[in-house]
């Protein structure tokens, strides 16, 4: 296990790892979503989006996904392959099925499930999870690019 993480914790009766895996990387998808969503519209309205994410992650709105995944990939625009974007959409398909087996209504894991399937059906299949904002980026026709690499 080591390998796969620094920490190592028991959570629970078995199984209970598979579920705390799955509601993690579901969290990651809605961050990752919010962040790209967030800095889309701070950009359409001509908010210089470097400054703006300095702002963000160093107040409440920060999150791995703007403190990492967003400058270090998406802002970069290098999506090296990490965690395939399919196995996102996999574990968000997971985390909804946990949600409804304990009858838990969960409107934004279902949404962000059709999210992260909609990219990952879109998008060529050896993507990693950090290239699911050009979906958003093709509806908007907004690339989140930093304005330093410019």
């Amino acid at each position: 296990i080591e390998p796969f993480s620094s920490l190592i914790e028991h959570v629970g009766d078995s199984g209970s790892g598979f579920a705390v895996k799955a509601v993690n990387n579901m969290l990651l998808a809605v961050n990752l979503w919010a962040v790209a969503e967030g800095f889309t519209t701070l950009k359409a309205h001509d908010v210089n989006i470097d400054s703006a994410l300095t702002c963000i992650n160093a107040s409440s709105g920060r999150s791995l996904a703007s403190e990492n995944t967003f400058p270090h990939r998406v802002l970069s625009r290098e999506f090296p392959l990490t965690f395939a974007l399919s196995l996102l959409a996999k574990d968000t398909g997971i985390a909804i099925e946990l949600a409804h087996s304990a009858k838990i209504p969960a409107p934004l894991l279902a949404l962000t499930q059709s999210l992260y399937r909609a990219a990952s059906s879109s998008l060529p299949e050896d993507s990693d999870f950090s290239a699911s904002v050009k979906l958003l980026e093709g509806w908007t026709g907004i690339v989140l690019e930093s304005n330093q690499t410019k």
